[in-house]
């Protein structure tokens, strides 16, 4: 019996053991005293970006489970108005008229913000729960090459993220019922 027993789709199950367990390996890895400090953090890096892209492949698992949809709004056939028509507040800029439409977040453009969001809003994730898995999300998306790290990544944070990861295995099921729409 796994933690990941609740996921039927068999491929997804195998790619997140293989990864938990290459997790694992990397955390015993960096506890090696005789590694550089940068190999170290390195390493917490990628340790957390793992668990971050674990806990978002089992929400999106569930999002498509439970049948899920997010939608946006879209604007469709704008047309600017006359230049006689003005807001008060921004009478410089132009007016503009359109037709407002929802439409459904195609899955290769859903994120892990808004997976946490539409959880949260329904309730099945607690608000701690999702505001540690976005804090945790932030510290990922600070790993960009191009992007100044201005976010430690270190110990103390391998270890929430792991805790995180754990809590979030073991409740999904419960917290994340089936129920298909």
């Amino acid at each position: 019996m796994s933690d990941l027993d609740f996921i039927k789709d068999k491929e997804l199950r195998s790619t997140l053991e293989n990864s938990i367990e290459y997790i694992y390996a990397l955390f015993e890895e960096s506890k090696n005293g005789e590694q550089k400090q940068l190999y170290k953090e390195e390493t917490y890096r990628v340790i957390i970006l793992y668990v971050i892209s674990a806990i978002e492949a089992v929400l999106l698992y569930f999002y498509k489970e439970r049948g899920e949809k997010i939608e946006y709004l879209e604007y469709k056939f704008i047309q600017s108005l006359s230049k006689n028509y003005s807001h008060k507040e921004k009478k410089e800029l132009p007016v503009i008229v359109a037709v407002q439409e929802k439409v459904e977040k195609k899955e290769h453009d859903i994120g892990l913000h808004d997976l946490v969001i539409l959880f949260r809003g329904k309730k099945l994730i607690k608000e701690k729960t999702a505001n540690d898995i976005l804090e945790l999300n932030d510290i990922r998306n600070t790993f960009h090459f191009n992007k100044p790290r201005t976010k430690n990544c270190d110990l103390k944070h391998v270890e929430s993220a792991l805790n995180l990861l754990v809590y979030t295995l073991q409740g999904a099921p419960k917290a994340l019922m089936v129920v298909k729409k």
